[in-house]
């Protein structure tokens, strides 16, 4: 972490418009020291200092307005060699090399900076014979194509760079966003079992317990075997919730307790009746072995079924059918009671129901029955 803070401040740094500032002041300063005290730049030495000194101040925007910065390093140049004559210098040379690079780096007209460099170097053969000029003129064209040439690399490269930045943003946040939706799925899908597990559960335990409190002084016989079927659907509601959560904590155990699949239909239905519904199970066609996670899904779409009869269907007959087709599986589960909504509280579970169905490209359907009563039934396509 550090590391990455002191590189983070470093190309901060790097970017600063002020080190192109202190680039240009120190440069200035190198420039006006040489033409005062050397014999490399042509006389008058003040109007040499003069020109070197204003043609290394233009490196101050080199970054900010690259071509402009090029023209005003290249210009007083061009001037000395024009007006005061021929001259080679370590430090004017140094300016022009960063003058071209920064504009080959940060500069947005390749032909005007093509135009430019080609201009200044016809200056530097003028006054001079051809076996002299024309040498200088190519050697000035090559040192200076060279940087410029290097700065448009370099911004290919940093283009690039932010080209692959942008792509690796787009990608963590396509990644962060399937992640959410895959979470956001994941507790969609916990929260349908938590719900289809509880509300089974307790409608089976709260209606025993109705019928052992009626029969308790009556008939204690009845009030202990209610009392049993209490104790015996808590525990298996229990033991469904346990494997719930290990399958969130990913545990590996080898006392967790199976996932419900269409054999243990019949279980569900028995333990239904208990509860004092009519309940009557038929399976038609051949069975055969199926996804776990159809056959899961299938008979949480049972178990709902019975719940919602359980609490809203009063003193009805429950039909429950079972039906295997080549392509699909078929759970129906209607009851002969009033034919009127489950109500208010059972719409979270028929949601809950349809969404389980539709990951399936299933077909879902709750509604009154017209042969009276109401009707669940659903669909799942199953490989052939």
């Amino acid at each position: 972490m550090q590391a990455q803070g002191l590189g983070s401040a470093v190309r901060g740094v790097a970017r600063s418009p002020l080190l192109d500032v202190v680039l240009a002041l120190l440069l200035t300063a190198n420039v006006g020291f040489d033409a005062l005290n050397t014999s490399d730049w042509p006389e008058p030495r003040w109007a040499s200092a003069a020109l070197g000194m204003t043609s290394a101040a233009f490196l101050a925007v080199r970054r900010g307005c690259p071509l402009v910065s090029f023209t005003g390093v290249l210009g007083p140049l061009a001037v000395a060699y024009v007006v005061l004559g021929h001259y080679e210098t370590g430090s004017s040379l140094l300016v022009a090399l960063v003058a071209a690079y920064s504009a080959g780096a940060y500069g947005r007209n390749l032909p005007f900076a093509l135009a430019l460099l080609a201009g200044f170097a016809a200056t530097t053969g003028l006054g001079q014979p051809a076996r002299e000029a024309v040498p200088d003129l190519l050697w000035t064209l090559a040192a200076l194509s060279l940087p410029l040439a290097v700065g448009l690399t370099a911004r290919r490269l940093r283009g690039r760079v932010r080209s692959a930045e942008h792509r690796a943003d787009l990608l963590k946040r396509e990644q962060q966003a399937l992640a959410e939706a895959v979470a956001d799925e994941e507790r969609r899908r916990i929260a349908r079992e938590l719900h289809d597990v509880i509300s089974h559960g307790l409608g089976v335990v709260v209606l025993h317990a109705g019928a052992a409190e009626q029969v308790l002084d009556s008939d204690p016989g009845k009030a202990r075997e209610a009392l049993g079927l209490i104790r015996a659907t808590g525990q298996e509601a229990i033991a469904e919730l346990g494997t719930l959560v290990g399958l969130m904590r990913d545990e590996s155990r080898p006392e967790r307790h199976p996932q419900p699949t269409l054999g243990d239909i019949g279980r569900l239905v028995a333990t239904t009746g208990s509860a004092g519904l009519a309940v009557r199970l038929r399976t038609e066609g051949r069975e055969r072995d199926l996804p776990a996670s159809v056959e899961l899904n299938a008979y949480r779409v049972v178990q709902e079924g019975l719940t919602n009869a359980l609490k809203h269907a009063g003193r009805a007959e429950v039909r429950v059918v079972l039906r295997y087709r080549d392509d699909a599986v078929e759970v129906e589960i209607a009851d002969d009671g009033t034919g009127r909504s489950p109500g208010p509280g059972a719409h979270r579970g028929l949601i809950g129901l349809r969404e389980r169905v539709a990951v399936f490209g299933g077909r879902f359907e709750a509604g009154p029955d017209p042969r009276g009563g109401w009707k669940v039934s659903a669909s799942f396509p199953t490989p052939s």
